[in-house]
């Protein structure tokens, strides 16, 4: 079976110009190969290894190739037999992209996807460097000749070769390549850490990023990274090339642990956030609100008891939830919350009837505001979700006009009522992008933070990095002063669930880790199902401006304030 999948990846490597009958041969060998793949470790590794080795190489400016040419020291050779020929396959993929190309699939099902991008990335930088380099040509056609990919005996024996050489002791070094006379001769480079891949140049880099940037309405450039591919040293190029924001997906725990430091300027987060808090009366939701006040005239139980009543003045309706009430409230969405900076279109306009043909739309609630000649001119959305242990608040959209009213106050009694009527404890005022400080603003925060609600970490964890504050600074309050920006870290026992999960190969999302659903503890705070309570799975990180007001955050959740650093450009 060995032997059939190594005689299927390199037969697929020499047939890229074959005859289309020849596919249906090739696509046998490369299903053999996908059977096979995990059939021979060794091999894989040092494949691996010289893959990791070429890639070091090609960063070079005039790369000597002897290393990769010749690995085979006695001592080497008598430690791993399949070294040798592991160098003369990949030394041929670098001096024949062309054909190594040609079978990627076969590569990635052997190797993986990351091995098998460097070896093109290497490959490439190699075959844009031979034209006006003549030694590193020499080098590579000496590979060629090593193992020429459209010579289908010299595959054959290959093949042969590989397999009774490493029954019957260490294989032969391979054939050296020819190096110029009076050739710079270079040590051997440093290899990257596993799991990282190779150093990119300044045009991989900027290529890399113009495909996995992400651009927000108002104009914050990201760019998420593959775990293992970013490096601190890219940060200034990063700068020039109009990034203002980092994103490591999936980090590994050698990236967690090494780049969350004040130095390289990481911490590990969730992409949104849920805010959730025990569902109660409003009576004993304004004494919460005045234990956690400060007292005095503007308490915080004061100001919400104002806001309400300002807000039940105007004209609302409440009930299960019409096709045709949703219609005529979608358009609201649409224009205030979709078209408008930060906006996403989280639903659709024929939600409402895709539930009722399911005969699921009982299952929701609406509130409506009206102007005085009846226009529909806000809504906010409900749901029960007893797999989640919590009735949330789900979509909410205003017109300009309304929003003097507070209906965001109203629309928080409401659904603790609907809450408690339903028989829940626990009440979601909904899930949020966890950035502030340009798309979405530190007030939100603030705002929701003042409810009383709770922040717990949701969605992917990644790691994220602030490039450049230009954008945000420019971001400015009533004194023309910048807050500056932050969001909720994960903390304690939610790292060593997601490093854990991470070394297993399985990460997963934050509320998988904690257990999707909610419960109210003892002490009468919301808890995950694994048992944690918000402040012990989140704190917040705030990177300060130049405002000096104080930032009301959620009560109990630990803050690091950070002083926001410069623009890159001075600015």
């Amino acid at each position: 079976m060995k032997r059939a999948f190594l005689l299927g990846l390199l037969l697929a490597c020499a047939s890229p110009a074959l005859p289309a009958a020849a596919a249906v041969v090739e696509t046998a060998r490369l299903a053999e190969a996908l059977e096979a793949a995990g059939a021979v470790p060794a091999f894989q590794q040092a494949l691996l290894s010289q893959i990791q080795l070429a890639g070091a190489l090609s960063a070079q400016p005039h790369p000597d190739l002897a290393p990769l040419a010749a690995p085979a020291a006695a001592p080497a050779a008598a430690s791993d037999p399949w070294r040798a020929q592991a160098a003369r396959l990949v030394g041929a993929c670098m001096a024949q992209p062309a054909a190594a190309a040609a079978v990627d699939g076969a590569l990635r099902a052997a190797l993986g996807d990351r091995a098998a991008d460097d070896l093109h990335k290497a490959a490439g930088r190699f075959e844009r460097g031979r034209a006006n380099d003549p030694g590193l040509d020499a080098q590579l056609r000496g590979m060629t000749r090593s193992l020429d990919f459209s010579d289908p005996a010299a595959l054959q024996a290959f093949t042969a070769r590989l397999y009774d050489g490493a029954r019957a002791g260490p294989d032969a070094p391979a054939p050296p390549v020819a190096v110029p006379a009076g050739a710079p001769r270079r040590p051997l480079v440093t290899l990257s850490p596993p799991g990282e891949s190779t150093a990119m140049t300044p045009d991989e880099l900027a290529a890399y990023t113009e495909s996995r940037r992400e651009v927000s309405p108002r104009g914050l450039v990201r760019v998420d990274f593959r775990s293992g591919d970013y490096r601190p040293e890219y940060d200034a190029e990063l700068a020039r090339l109009g990034v203002d924001r980092v994103v490591i997906k999936e980090p590994s725990r050698r990236e967690v642990e090494t780049l969350t430091d004040d130095r390289h300027g990481f911490h590990l987060t969730s992409e949104k956030v849920r805010w959730v808090m025990t569902a109660r009366t409003m009576a004993e939701h304004e004494a919460a609100l005045a234990d956690n006040s400060q007292g005095g005239k503007g308490s915080y139980a004061s100001q919400f008891r104002k806001q309400l009543q300002k807000s039940e003045a105007v004209r609302t309706t409440l009930g299960p939830l019409t096709v045709a009430d949703y219609e005529r409230w979608y358009p609201i969405y649409e224009e205030e919350i979709v078209s408008k900076p930060g906006g996403k279109r989280n639903i659709g306009l024929d939600f409402a009837r895709k539930q009722a043909e399911k005969g699921e739309l009982k299952d929701w609630y609406g509130l409506f505001y009206y102007d005085d000649a009846g226009r529909m001119v806000g809504g906010d959305i409900y749901k029960g979700m007893p797999d989640r242990g919590m009735f949330v608040n789900g979509y909410a959209a205003y017109r300009p006009e309304l929003k003097p009213s507070n209906p965001a106050v109203r629309a928080f009694e409401v659904g603790m009522r609907l809450a408690l009527a339903h028989g829940y404890k626990v009440f979601s005022f909904g899930q949020d992008t966890n950035f502030l400080g340009y798309d979405y603003s530190l007030g939100l925060m603030a705002n929701k933070a003042g409810f009383l609600l709770q922040p717990f970490p949701e969605n992917e964890i990644i790691l994220s990095k602030v490039i450049d504050t230009a954008k945000i600074a420019s971001v400015k309050g009533g004194q023309g002063r910048t807050g500056g920006y932050g969001d909720f870290g994960i903390k304690g026992p939610l790292v060593a669930s997601y490093l854990a999960s991470r070394d297993a190969g399985t990460p997963k999302r934050a509320e998988e880790l904690l257990g999707r659903s909610f419960r109210v503890g003892p002490d009468g705070l919301v808890r995950s199902e694994t048992g944690l309570s918000s402040a012990e799975t989140s704190v917040f990180w705030h990177y300060r401006g130049d405002s000096p007001d104080a930032l009301r955050t959620p009560r109990g959740v630990a803050v690091v304030e950070r002083r926001m650093a410069p623009p890159p450009s001075g600015d």
